[in-house]
């Protein structure tokens, strides 16, 4: 008899309470009664549970298993539409015949088979989330939480892997109904597949990447211009030349009121809230944000939605005691995100280890520009601590001092905690030099994530195709006003340059374009 048959297992479902969930949306089913259906296919018994903390799960997840006399829980969220019947036993399968801790799927989109954990592994997890890993037991539940407190001390368990045929983990996709974009995506893929699709996850997945809908739902970065004026010019950046080129002026040299309406930016994150639903608004597409006379009430308003976080540039040059005082203010009253990125996060453009390489880099900037940044980033991280992250993009001008940058800032008792990025540079398709030291594009080009993710929209309402067309040029390149215009409609004019994308045809500017592989939010 496999010994397989000698295992008592049990499904164990964690409900996230999402209403988009409960939506009879698939041939008048919804995603719960999807799930609950997959486990009766197994013939395993199914459990839900409601918890808040990852520590919280795993307690009564180990309660279930000794209640059950349970040897292997089969753990997953309850709003999975497509888990596979096929893949799910090879999961258990394998987990039970190699006596594994843990047992996951790796290479297919997220949606499409649970994990397998071993009853006693549940309660040293358990007791790991109360110990040494404490900031993570309490943390609330999430789609990576399990994976992310085994992968703490990975070499300590016995971990097996499914591994899918093909790897789509590049397109990022995740079929679940948790939010409104997801829910999205695991609609259209369900409209999209014949009857006989559902049985091979493969095929599901053959389908999704080539699919509009799936790979483009609604926006989850919207990187906006709210003021105008800047303070150097950077050698990669492209903005001071093309607002010369459209407005006849520079914007370094800009009167303070040029920037967008605090009105109008209010309707924006109305409209956005009401779009995205969960969403991060970057204040930075060009220009200092910093400059705008209502920053912290921009800031304030975005985070009035829960499913709102704020993303920033600066060049830290108008920092202060005070504004850090009252940005701290406005984010521990915010209420928690729904989603999983943090309330607010802030880069400081420092692209340097030395005063000397950032006035190459930064030309105009003024003399202490330079320490202004760096302490800049000590005022911030003060106020509103691991949501500060020094920033450097790196370039044949400064690969020399890149090292030196890193092994400073990513001391944890440095001014920025530990935190930095580490950014690629970007030359516009062709308008900047190419200063890459390295090529780190992928061999295989996929679809460009900035036309399924982003939205950027400047100062006067414009929303250029993508960041490379810079403020719209001469030659337009613009989708619509958001000022004017609904997001839908602006959203859905780029659909068809993502059916080129997907085709493996591009213009001119995408074809000179590599940020295709670049990720934001």
């Amino acid at each position: 008899m496999p010994i397989k048959n000698l295992m008592k297992t049990i499904v164990i479902f964690y409900d996230n309470d999402s209403s988009y969930s409960k939506e009879k949306a698939f041939n008048g089913k919804s995603a719960e009664e999807l799930s609950k259906n997959w486990a009766e296919s197994l013939g395993l018994p199914s459990f839900t549970v409601k918890s808040e903390t990852l520590t919280q799960l795993l307690c009564e997840m180990k309660e279930l298993c000794t209640k059950e006399n349970a040897e292997t829980a089969v753990f997953s969220f309850i709003d999975l539409p497509f888990l596979d019947k096929k893949l799910s036993q090879k999961i258990i399968d394998s987990h039970i015949t190699y006596k594994s801790e843990y047992t996951f799927a790796d290479g297919y989109p997220y949606g499409f088979s649970p994990e397998a954990l071993n009853a006693g592994t549940i309660g040293i997890l358990a007791e790991l989330s109360k110990t040494t890993q404490v900031s993570l037991g309490e943390q609330p539940v999430s789609r990576e939480g399990l994976y992310n407190l085994i992968k703490t001390d990975i070499n300590s368990f016995d971990v097996e892997t499914v591994i899918a045929d093909s790897d789509w983990r590049l397109l990022r996709l995740s079929f679940h109904c948790g939010k409104k974009d997801n829910f999205m995506q695991c609609k259209a893929l369900f409209d999209a597949a014949s009857k006989e699709d559902f049985d091979d996850v493969e095929k599901l997945s053959a389908i999704a990447s080539k699919n509009t809908a799936c790979l483009k739902t609604v926006p989850g970065f919207y990187n906006i211009q709210i003021a105008d004026k800047v303070a150097f010019d950077s050698i990669y950046s492209p903005y001071c030349k093309a607002y010369g080129e459209k407005f006849g002026s520079s914007p370094l040299s800009l009167s303070s009121d040029t920037f967008m309406a605090f009105d109008k930016i209010t309707s924006l994150i109305d409209k956005i809230a009401g779009f995205s639903e969960n969403a991060v608004i970057g204040l930075s597409a060009w220009g200092e944000p910093l400059n705008h006379p209502d920053f912290l009430k921009i800031v304030e308003k975005i985070l009035s939605y829960q499913g709102l976080s704020v993303f920033l540039e600066t060049d830290g040059l108008s920092v202060t005691s005070e504004l850090c005082q009252k940005l701290s203010e406005i984010v521990n009253k915010a209420a928690p995100r729904t989603h999983q990125w943090q309330k607010i996060m802030l880069a400081v453009t420092l692209d340097a280890a030395s005063d000397a390489t950032y006035q190459k880099i930064h030309k105009n900037a003024s003399e202490g520009a330079f320490a202004a940044a760096v302490n800049a980033v000590s005022l911030l991280q003060n106020a509103i601590p691991g949501c500060v992250y020094p920033q450097f993009v790196r370039m044949n001008e400064n690969e020399a001092e890149l090292e030196a940058f890193f092994r400073y800032w990513n001391e944890k008792t440095n001014p920025s905690g530990g935190n930095l990025i580490i950014q690629k540079y970007d030359d516009f398709a062709g308008l900047l030099p190419d200063c890459k030291p390295a090529d780190l594009s992928p061999l295989d080009r996929d679809p460009c994530w900035h036309l399924r993710r982003d939205l950027t929209i400047l100062s006067n309402g414009e929303v250029p195709q993508c960041r490379a067309c810079v403020l719209c040029g001469k030659n337009g390149n613009s989708l619509g006003n958001v000022f004017t215009d609904s997001l839908e409609e602006i959203w859905k004019k780029n659909d068809e340059l993502l059916i080129n994308h997907i085709n493996k045809k591009y213009c001119n500017k995408c074809e000179k374009c590599d940020e295709w592989y670049t990720f934001n939010f």
